[in-house]
Protein backbone atom coordinates (compact mmCIF):
# COMPACT_ATOMS: atom_id res chain seq x y z
CA UNK A 1 0.00 0.00 0.00
CA UNK A 2 1.27 3.44 -0.94
CA UNK A 3 0.31 6.56 1.04
CA UNK A 4 0.30 9.62 -1.24
CA UNK A 5 -0.09 12.80 0.80
CA UNK A 6 -0.39 15.96 -1.30
CA UNK A 7 -1.07 18.21 1.71
CA UNK A 8 1.19 19.77 4.33
CA UNK A 9 -0.67 17.89 7.07
CA UNK A 10 0.86 14.72 8.57
CA UNK A 11 -1.15 11.59 7.78
CA UNK A 12 -1.10 7.83 8.30
CA UNK A 13 -3.12 4.77 7.27
CA UNK A 14 -3.24 1.75 9.58
CA UNK A 15 -5.31 -1.47 9.76
CA UNK A 16 -7.45 -2.01 12.86
CA UNK A 17 -10.45 -3.97 14.04
CA UNK A 18 -13.40 -1.66 13.40
CA UNK A 19 -16.62 -0.91 15.29
CA UNK A 20 -18.46 -3.87 13.69
CA UNK A 21 -15.72 -6.27 14.76
CA UNK A 22 -14.42 -6.52 11.19
CA UNK A 23 -11.05 -5.33 9.83
CA UNK A 24 -10.81 -1.77 8.54
CA UNK A 25 -8.17 0.59 7.23
CA UNK A 26 -8.15 3.79 9.30
CA UNK A 27 -6.86 6.96 7.65
CA UNK A 28 -5.82 9.77 10.02
CA UNK A 29 -4.96 13.33 8.96
CA UNK A 30 -3.91 16.03 11.44
CA UNK A 31 -3.86 19.74 10.66
CA UNK A 32 -2.46 22.60 12.74
CA UNK A 33 -4.13 26.00 12.34
CA UNK A 34 -3.62 29.55 13.56
CA UNK A 35 -6.43 31.22 15.50
CA UNK A 36 -7.36 34.21 13.34
CA UNK A 37 -9.72 36.59 15.22
CA UNK A 38 -13.24 36.64 13.71
CA UNK A 39 -12.05 34.78 10.59
CA UNK A 40 -11.81 31.18 9.38
CA UNK A 41 -8.63 29.61 10.72
CA UNK A 42 -5.61 29.36 8.43
CA UNK A 43 -3.08 26.54 8.20
CA UNK A 44 -0.10 27.19 10.47
CA UNK A 45 3.41 27.43 9.07
CA UNK A 46 4.56 24.79 11.55
CA UNK A 47 2.54 21.57 11.50
CA UNK A 48 2.53 19.54 14.71
CA UNK A 49 3.26 15.82 14.21
CA UNK A 50 0.88 12.96 14.87
CA UNK A 51 0.96 11.70 18.46
CA UNK A 52 1.89 8.01 18.45
CA UNK A 53 1.41 7.71 22.22
CA UNK A 54 -0.04 9.67 25.12
CA UNK A 55 1.96 12.67 26.32
CA UNK A 56 1.65 13.83 29.93
CA UNK A 57 1.59 17.26 31.54
CA UNK A 58 4.47 16.17 33.77
CA UNK A 59 6.69 13.83 31.70
CA UNK A 60 8.70 12.80 34.77
CA UNK A 61 5.81 11.95 37.10
CA UNK A 62 3.06 11.12 34.61
CA UNK A 63 -0.20 12.49 35.96
CA UNK A 64 -2.89 13.84 33.65
CA UNK A 65 -2.65 13.46 29.87
CA UNK A 66 -1.72 16.56 27.89
CA UNK A 67 -2.08 15.04 24.40
CA UNK A 68 -3.67 11.67 23.72
CA UNK A 69 -2.50 9.37 20.93
CA UNK A 70 -3.99 10.20 17.52
CA UNK A 71 -4.01 6.54 16.47
CA UNK A 72 -7.53 5.59 17.58
CA UNK A 73 -9.15 3.20 15.08
CA UNK A 74 -12.53 4.98 15.24
CA UNK A 75 -14.33 7.61 17.33
CA UNK A 76 -18.15 7.52 17.39
CA UNK A 77 -18.22 11.18 18.52
CA UNK A 78 -15.99 14.23 18.30
CA UNK A 79 -13.69 15.30 21.13
CA UNK A 80 -13.13 18.93 22.11
CA UNK A 81 -10.10 19.46 24.33
CA UNK A 82 -8.32 22.57 25.61
CA UNK A 83 -4.75 22.57 26.89
CA UNK A 84 -3.70 25.73 28.69
CA UNK A 85 -4.15 28.11 31.60
CA UNK A 86 -6.91 30.15 33.18
CA UNK A 87 -6.07 33.88 33.14
CA UNK A 88 -7.48 36.54 35.43
CA UNK A 89 -8.91 39.36 33.25
CA UNK A 90 -6.38 42.06 32.48
CA UNK A 91 -3.69 40.19 34.41
CA UNK A 92 -5.07 41.64 37.67
CA UNK A 93 -5.24 39.21 40.63
CA UNK A 94 -8.70 37.72 41.15
CA UNK A 95 -10.13 35.12 43.52
CA UNK A 96 -12.73 33.71 41.07
CA UNK A 97 -12.82 33.63 37.27
CA UNK A 98 -15.19 31.81 34.92
CA UNK A 99 -13.50 30.16 31.93
CA UNK A 100 -15.68 29.17 28.98
CA UNK A 101 -15.25 27.18 25.78
CA UNK A 102 -17.87 27.24 23.03
CA UNK A 103 -17.61 25.34 19.75
CA UNK A 104 -20.77 25.72 17.70
CA UNK A 105 -23.63 24.76 20.01
CA UNK A 106 -21.39 22.94 22.52
CA UNK A 107 -20.45 25.05 25.53
CA UNK A 108 -18.75 24.39 28.86
CA UNK A 109 -17.96 26.73 31.75
CA UNK A 110 -15.47 26.02 34.52
CA UNK A 111 -15.23 28.24 37.60
CA UNK A 112 -11.61 28.80 38.59
CA UNK A 113 -10.83 29.69 42.22
CA UNK A 114 -7.63 30.50 44.06
CA UNK A 115 -6.09 28.09 46.55
CA UNK A 116 -8.40 27.23 49.45
CA UNK A 117 -8.48 25.09 52.59
CA UNK A 118 -11.25 23.77 54.81
CA UNK A 119 -12.42 26.24 57.45
CA UNK A 120 -13.35 24.79 60.84
CA UNK A 121 -16.09 26.59 62.76
CA UNK A 122 -15.88 24.46 65.90
CA UNK A 123 -14.99 20.97 67.12
CA UNK A 124 -18.46 19.54 66.43
CA UNK A 125 -19.42 21.39 63.26
CA UNK A 126 -18.65 20.20 59.74
CA UNK A 127 -15.93 22.18 57.95
CA UNK A 128 -16.75 24.55 55.09
CA UNK A 129 -14.60 25.74 52.16
CA UNK A 130 -12.45 28.74 53.08
CA UNK A 131 -12.06 31.87 50.99
CA UNK A 132 -9.94 31.53 47.82
CA UNK A 133 -6.62 33.34 47.55
CA UNK A 134 -6.00 35.74 44.64
CA UNK A 135 -4.36 34.40 41.49
CA UNK A 136 -3.41 35.56 38.01
CA UNK A 137 -3.01 32.15 36.35
CA UNK A 138 -4.11 28.60 37.18
CA UNK A 139 -3.24 25.48 35.10
CA UNK A 140 -6.33 23.85 33.57
CA UNK A 141 -5.41 20.29 34.54
CA UNK A 142 -7.25 17.52 36.38
CA UNK A 143 -4.79 17.77 39.26
CA UNK A 144 -6.63 21.03 40.08
CA UNK A 145 -10.15 19.55 39.72
CA UNK A 146 -12.13 17.59 42.31
CA UNK A 147 -10.86 14.12 43.16
CA UNK A 148 -7.77 12.61 44.72
CA UNK A 149 -6.73 9.94 47.18
CA UNK A 150 -7.46 9.93 50.91
CA UNK A 151 -4.12 8.76 52.32
CA UNK A 152 -5.37 8.92 55.93
CA UNK A 153 -8.69 7.06 55.75
CA UNK A 154 -7.92 5.19 52.55
CA UNK A 155 -9.81 5.26 49.27
CA UNK A 156 -9.67 7.14 45.97
CA UNK A 157 -12.10 9.03 43.77
CA UNK A 158 -12.57 6.76 40.74
CA UNK A 159 -13.42 9.59 38.33
CA UNK A 160 -10.18 11.45 39.03
CA UNK A 161 -7.63 9.97 41.46
CA UNK A 162 -5.22 12.82 40.60
CA UNK A 163 -7.44 15.63 41.87
CA UNK A 164 -7.94 17.38 45.17
CA UNK A 165 -10.70 17.72 47.75
CA UNK A 166 -11.74 14.09 48.15
CA UNK A 167 -12.06 12.66 51.68
CA UNK A 168 -13.38 9.14 52.29
CA UNK A 169 -14.32 9.92 55.90
CA UNK A 170 -14.78 13.00 58.05
CA UNK A 171 -11.45 12.98 59.83
CA UNK A 172 -9.87 16.25 60.78
CA UNK A 173 -6.38 15.09 59.88
CA UNK A 174 -7.50 13.91 56.43
CA UNK A 175 -9.47 17.08 55.71
CA UNK A 176 -6.59 19.31 56.77
CA UNK A 177 -4.42 17.51 54.22
CA UNK A 178 -7.09 17.63 51.49
CA UNK A 179 -6.64 20.74 49.38
CA UNK A 180 -9.83 22.00 47.78
CA UNK A 181 -10.20 22.03 43.98
CA UNK A 182 -9.32 25.13 41.97
CA UNK A 183 -11.63 24.04 39.13
CA UNK A 184 -15.36 23.56 39.68
CA UNK A 185 -18.60 23.27 37.77
CA UNK A 186 -20.44 26.46 38.83
CA UNK A 187 -23.64 24.40 38.98
CA UNK A 188 -22.14 21.91 41.45
CA UNK A 189 -19.64 23.63 43.77
CA UNK A 190 -18.05 21.82 46.68
CA UNK A 191 -19.94 22.91 49.81
CA UNK A 192 -19.16 20.08 52.21
CA UNK A 193 -16.74 17.18 52.56
CA UNK A 194 -19.39 14.64 51.45
CA UNK A 195 -19.87 16.30 48.04
CA UNK A 196 -18.75 14.22 45.05
CA UNK A 197 -19.04 16.43 41.94
CA UNK A 198 -17.86 15.30 38.53
CA UNK A 199 -14.37 16.76 37.90
CA UNK A 200 -14.52 20.02 35.95
CA UNK A 201 -11.81 20.55 33.35
CA UNK A 202 -11.20 20.79 29.60
CA UNK A 203 -8.43 18.20 29.21
CA UNK A 204 -8.32 14.53 28.24
CA UNK A 205 -10.18 12.22 30.64
CA UNK A 206 -7.95 9.46 32.03
CA UNK A 207 -8.24 6.05 30.35
CA UNK A 208 -8.10 4.39 33.76
CA UNK A 209 -10.81 6.57 35.29
CA UNK A 210 -14.52 5.89 35.51
CA UNK A 211 -16.78 5.98 33.58
CA UNK A 212 -14.32 5.63 30.67
CA UNK A 213 -12.64 2.56 32.16
CA UNK A 214 -15.92 0.60 32.14
CA UNK A 215 -16.09 0.97 28.34
CA UNK A 216 -13.04 -1.28 27.97
CA UNK A 217 -15.19 -4.35 28.62
CA UNK A 218 -14.58 -7.57 30.54
CA UNK A 219 -11.16 -9.21 30.43
CA UNK A 220 -11.68 -12.58 32.12
CA UNK A 221 -11.00 -16.29 31.49
CA UNK A 222 -13.70 -16.43 28.81
CA UNK A 223 -12.04 -13.54 26.96
CA UNK A 224 -8.61 -15.15 27.23
CA UNK A 225 -9.90 -18.50 25.92
CA UNK A 226 -12.16 -17.26 23.13
CA UNK A 227 -11.19 -13.75 21.95
CA UNK A 228 -7.69 -12.69 23.03
CA UNK A 229 -5.98 -10.59 21.75
CA UNK A 230 -9.12 -9.05 20.18
CA UNK A 231 -11.23 -6.75 22.42
CA UNK A 232 -13.96 -8.42 24.49
CA UNK A 233 -17.52 -8.55 23.17
CA UNK A 234 -18.65 -5.79 25.56
CA UNK A 235 -15.88 -3.38 24.50
CA UNK A 236 -17.38 -0.08 23.36
CA UNK A 237 -15.66 2.20 20.86
CA UNK A 238 -16.77 5.22 22.92
CA UNK A 239 -13.67 4.35 24.97
CA UNK A 240 -11.60 6.11 22.29
CA UNK A 241 -13.43 9.40 22.97
CA UNK A 242 -11.09 11.02 25.48
CA UNK A 243 -12.63 14.47 26.00
CA UNK A 244 -14.56 15.46 29.10
CA UNK A 245 -18.08 13.97 28.76
CA UNK A 246 -19.48 17.52 28.48
CA UNK A 247 -17.23 18.18 25.46
CA UNK A 248 -18.07 15.18 23.28
CA UNK A 249 -20.12 16.06 20.20
CA UNK A 250 -22.62 13.70 18.58
CA UNK A 251 -22.36 13.61 14.79
CA UNK A 252 -18.75 14.85 14.82
CA UNK A 253 -17.72 18.41 13.88
CA UNK A 254 -18.91 19.95 10.62
CA UNK A 255 -15.86 22.16 10.20
CA UNK A 256 -17.41 25.62 10.02
CA UNK A 257 -18.27 26.06 13.71
CA UNK A 258 -17.52 29.33 15.47
CA UNK A 259 -15.20 28.95 18.45
CA UNK A 260 -15.30 31.32 21.43
CA UNK A 261 -12.78 31.10 24.29
CA UNK A 262 -12.89 33.31 27.37
CA UNK A 263 -10.21 33.86 30.01
CA UNK A 264 -7.78 31.29 28.62
CA UNK A 265 -5.34 33.86 27.19
CA UNK A 266 -3.93 37.26 28.05
CA UNK A 267 -6.24 38.82 25.47
CA UNK A 268 -9.27 37.63 27.46
CA UNK A 269 -11.45 36.60 24.51
CA UNK A 270 -10.54 34.57 21.42
CA UNK A 271 -13.07 34.01 18.64
CA UNK A 272 -12.54 32.34 15.26
CA UNK A 273 -14.03 29.71 12.94
CA UNK A 274 -12.92 26.17 12.22
CA UNK A 275 -11.75 25.38 8.68
CA UNK A 276 -14.74 24.55 6.53
CA UNK A 277 -13.33 21.99 4.09
CA UNK A 278 -11.79 18.68 5.18
CA UNK A 279 -8.98 16.98 3.27
CA UNK A 280 -10.16 14.69 0.48
CA UNK A 281 -9.18 11.02 0.52
CA UNK A 282 -9.26 8.56 -2.37
CA UNK A 283 -8.66 4.82 -2.00
CA UNK A 284 -7.42 2.60 -4.83
CA UNK A 285 -8.37 -1.04 -4.30
CA UNK A 286 -7.23 -4.02 -6.39
CA UNK A 287 -10.29 -5.47 -8.12
CA UNK A 288 -9.37 -9.18 -7.83
CA UNK A 289 -8.66 -9.43 -4.09
CA UNK A 290 -12.10 -10.39 -2.74
CA UNK A 291 -10.83 -13.87 -1.80
CA UNK A 292 -7.19 -12.99 -1.34
CA UNK A 293 -4.37 -12.34 -3.83
CA UNK A 294 -4.98 -14.19 -7.09
CA UNK A 295 -2.51 -16.86 -8.19
CA UNK A 296 -1.57 -14.83 -11.26
CA UNK A 297 -1.04 -11.58 -9.32
CA UNK A 298 1.10 -9.39 -11.58
CA UNK A 299 2.37 -6.95 -8.97
CA UNK A 300 1.27 -3.45 -7.94
CA UNK A 301 2.25 -1.73 -11.16
CA UNK A 302 0.22 -3.93 -13.53
CA UNK A 303 -2.71 -5.11 -11.40
CA UNK A 304 -6.04 -3.34 -12.19
CA UNK A 305 -7.53 -1.22 -9.40
CA UNK A 306 -10.72 0.74 -8.75
CA UNK A 307 -10.88 4.10 -6.96
CA UNK A 308 -13.36 5.11 -4.24
CA UNK A 309 -13.73 8.21 -2.09
CA UNK A 310 -13.37 7.93 1.67
CA UNK A 311 -15.12 10.44 3.92
CA UNK A 312 -12.87 11.95 6.59
CA UNK A 313 -14.69 13.25 9.68
CA UNK A 314 -13.34 15.87 12.08
CA UNK A 315 -13.34 13.99 15.39
CA UNK A 316 -10.65 15.63 17.57
CA UNK A 317 -10.25 19.37 18.19
CA UNK A 318 -7.38 20.32 20.51
CA UNK A 319 -7.30 24.02 21.41
CA UNK A 320 -3.95 25.59 22.36
CA UNK A 321 -4.81 29.21 23.23
CA UNK A 322 -1.45 29.96 24.85
CA UNK A 323 0.06 29.42 21.40
CA UNK A 324 -2.93 30.89 19.52
CA UNK A 325 -3.26 27.73 17.45
CA UNK A 326 -5.17 24.45 17.45
CA UNK A 327 -5.06 21.00 15.89
CA UNK A 328 -7.89 19.25 14.10
CA UNK A 329 -7.83 15.52 13.36
CA UNK A 330 -9.88 13.95 10.58
CA UNK A 331 -10.45 10.20 10.52
CA UNK A 332 -12.05 7.78 8.09
CA UNK A 333 -12.40 4.00 7.91
CA UNK A 334 -12.86 1.67 4.97
CA UNK A 335 -13.47 -2.10 5.15
CA UNK A 336 -10.68 -4.49 4.17
CA UNK A 337 -10.52 -8.26 3.80
CA UNK A 338 -8.13 -8.76 6.71
CA UNK A 339 -5.60 -6.81 8.77
CA UNK A 340 -2.95 -7.17 6.07
CA UNK A 341 -5.01 -4.74 3.92
CA UNK A 342 -3.15 -6.25 0.99
CA UNK A 343 -5.96 -5.36 -1.45
CA UNK A 344 -5.40 -1.60 -0.93
CA UNK A 345 -3.13 -0.26 -3.66
CA UNK A 346 -2.92 3.37 -2.52
CA UNK A 347 -4.36 6.03 -0.22
CA UNK A 348 -4.24 9.53 -1.71
CA UNK A 349 -4.89 12.61 0.44
CA UNK A 350 -5.43 15.95 -1.32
Amino acid sequence: MELINETDFPAIALPFTGPEGTPVLTVVVKGTFAMVPDEPATAADEQLPLCFGDEFNDPDKGGSVKFESDLAPYKPRADIVLVGMAHAPGGRPATTVDVSVRVGQTRKVVRVLGNRAWRWRGPFLAPKPGKPAPFTQVPLVYERAFGGIDKVAGGAFAENPLGRGFAAKRRRKALKAARLPNLEDPRRPVRGWKDRPRPACFGFWGKGWQPRLALLGTYDDTWRETRAPEPPEDFRFEFHNGAHPDLQVEGWLKGDEEVSLRNVSKSGHLRFKLPEFPPACRIERYTRFADGPPADFKGPAEEPAEAEDLTLRADTLCLLPEEERFTLVWRGICPVRDLSAVEIKSVRIT
